[in-house]
């Protein structure tokens, strides 16, 4: 495990192109078995996390090659097998998505349960789908063997607006018979790249208003390239960077759709930005940060994707803010150690700070396990000391790194290549822009 030491307190200034999401990457991986026909996708991050989809739709018998910085070839002529291999589907939770694919072209699937990091995670959403859809499911105990002979078009409705849940319903209904209906989709940029892809491969699907899609059985489908949006989450973070560490960073090819929720929370809090044609410049110097209050809720809110560097950002402003997180119940992990950097944050229950309880796990019996701690309180500003950083989880490695810049002083940070596996070239990148990262030799 590398352990890398950051110098911080140095501004961080200059440009930075954000690679291609991975979260859209991904799905369309997955919607391009539906071709037999060679598909090209650009702009894909050629991070651990894409290859190990790759691998899933190699072991299957489809082809998929780089070509090129950013640039992947895929084809599902070759498939032929509906199984995936329990050794490497059980490995990866996007697996699942390969569900569709494999219907369309077999009429059934068997599919491993996932049994990694996270696989807690319940399949209540995709089960559901299947159901509405005709699909029949059985569930084998490792696996979930799908039967889609009778598969149909069907209403699809989430309680509560899913991403995965929302990816899973339109590449499981874009071949069946009939017309499908997605209400309360979800609405996340990912989620549009993925409808915008499957029109181009020649789904017949429409978004006619928020919230909902509306597809009717297609049966051929066709090559095309496609160019994947920028990350959300690797913008968030330059963003965020730049204030932090009284930089000035301009963030290049911006889809200005996607960060509105973003920007208009700097606005509030006085941050200062511009954009400049598709870039968004992102600047301080050393302004009073206004406190605020922040939901954490599916797009078009602040999403729980940026909820630990908005946690961060809100420790150098002035006063009390506090951030509510109603889409995770356990998505504070990283604040223990920013609160041995010299942050002040206490985990609340909402009904603790007046605020009513929300939990978007359907399967979460708020009766019985009570509410649990998605409020954060922070103090600001205080200033942040540099120290031993341990990176134990994907999701807040990204914010420690960040966390280390803007303090004063320096941190040593292990466990980097878990940040590595999901961000392209984020180490580099913040070096470009004047970042003091040195690996220390053991």
């Amino acid at each position: 495990m590398d352990t890398l030491a950051i110098e911080g307190g140095k501004p961080l200034s200059g440009f930075i192109k954000p690679a291609g999401s991975r979260n859209s990457a991904l799905k369309l991986i997955y919607a391009a078995l539906f071709s037999s026909e060679e598909v090209v996708l650009e702009n894909v991050p050629d991070v651990i996390s894409i290859d190990e989809d790759l691998a899933v739709i190699r072991s299957i018998g489809a082809m998929a090659e780089w070509s090129g910085n950013n640039r992947l070839i895929i084809s599902g002529a070759g498939i032929s097998s509906y199984e995936v291999p329990q050794e490497i589907g059980s490995r990866y939770r996007t697996a699942m998505l390969i569900a569709g694919p494999l219907l369309y072209r077999f009429g059934k699937a068997l599919l491993p349960k996932y049994l990694g990091e996270f696989s807690e995670q319940p399949y209540n959403r995709l089960l559901d789908t299947w159901e509405s859809l005709g699909i029949k499911v059985i569930d084998t105990g490792d696996h979930f063997l799908l039967d889609g002979s009778e598969a149909k078009g069907g209403q699809i409705h989430f309680k509560i607006p899913s991403h995965i849940g929302t990816d899973n319903a339109i590449l499981s209904s874009i071949f069946a018979n009939g017309e499908t209906e997605i209400t309360n989709a979800s609405e996340e940029g990912e989620v549009e790249d993925l409808i915008n892809f499957c029109r181009l491969i020649g789904a017949d699907i429409s978004n006619p208003e928020p919230k909902k899609i509306k597809i009717k059985c297609a049966s051929n489908f066709k090559g095309a390239k496609f160019l994947v949006q920028p990350d959300k989450i690797e913008i968030a973070t330059f963003a965020i960077l730049a204030i932090l560490t009284q930089g000035n960073i301009t963030i290049q090819g911006v889809n200005k759709t996607v960060v509105i929720p973003l920007v208009h929370l700097l606005d509030k809090m006085g941050a200062k930005f511009a954009f400049e044609g598709n870039d968004l410049k992102v600047w301080s110097n050393g302004e009073i940060l206004s406190h605020v209050n922040v939901d954490i809720t599916p797009t078009p809110g602040i999403n729980s994707a940026w909820q630990s560097m908005v946690t961060l950002l809100l420790t150098q402003a002035n006063g009390e803010s506090f951030v509510h997180d109603t889409v995770t119940i356990n998505g504070f992990g990283f604040v223990k150690d920013l609160n041995r950097m010299g942050a002040r944050i206490n985990l609340a229950k909402p009904t603790e700070v007046g605020l009513v309880p929300v939990i978007s796990d359907e399967l979460y019996d708020l009766e019985k396990m009570g509410e649990p701690l998605s409020v954060a309180r922070v103090e600001g500003p205080t200033k942040l000391k540099g120290t031993r950083l341990e990176i134990s989880d994907f999701r807040y490695g990204a914010v420690q790194v960040a966390a280390a810049l803007a303090a004063e002083g320096k941190s040593e940070v292990s466990g980097i290549e878990k940040v590595a596996k999901y961000m392209e070239c984020f180490i580099p990148k913040l070096e470009s822009l004047g970042a003091r990262i040195w690996k220390v030799q053991k």
